[in-house]
């Protein structure tokens, strides 16, 4: 009887599911770029001679916040100044649970802008992250 319940128990633990890290970056090769209450994850591209920037921002412990609220993603590049914005994607389609976006036509002096548009005017900050300091996509 008792390694019958040993068994049971242990059967038990085997299936509960464990939990994975909160907002951890893709598989792959990814640059941590920053927090807001979300984390924001890229890495760079090089695609028929043109640098692509790729972002994922995972939902982490927030998915009910994000389903109801109808979270999106915003990134942008901006190029010299925060009003020369390079191109800009939004994404509020959180597959797997994380939003994606690929901005195009990159260059490695461009500052990278992401963020989850609830918080705050989506728009490109001087504190950007160049792209340069970004992983390769693998």
């Amino acid at each position: 009887m008792l390694v019958r319940r040993a068994l049971l128990f242990a059967l038990i633990i085997a299936c509960v599911p464990v939990p994975t890290a909160l907002a951890q970056a893709p598989k792959g090769d990814w640059t941590y770029v920053r927090k807001d209450p979300f984390r924001h994850y890229a890495c760079r591209d090089k695609v028929k001679g043109e640098w692509l920037v790729r972002t994922a921002t995972p939902w982490g412990d927030r998915r009910d916040e994000v389903v109801k609220n109808g979270f999106e993603t915003y990134a942008s590049l901006a190029r010299g100044s925060d009003e020369n914005v390079a191109d800009e994607a939004n994404s509020k389609h959180w597959n797997g649970g994380y939003a994606r976006t690929v901005l195009r036509d990159a260059r490695l002096t461009d500052r990278l802008w992401v963020q989850v548009a609830a918080y705050g005017p989506p728009a490109p900050w001087t504190n950007g992250f160049t792209v340069r300091r970004l992983e390769l996509c693998r």
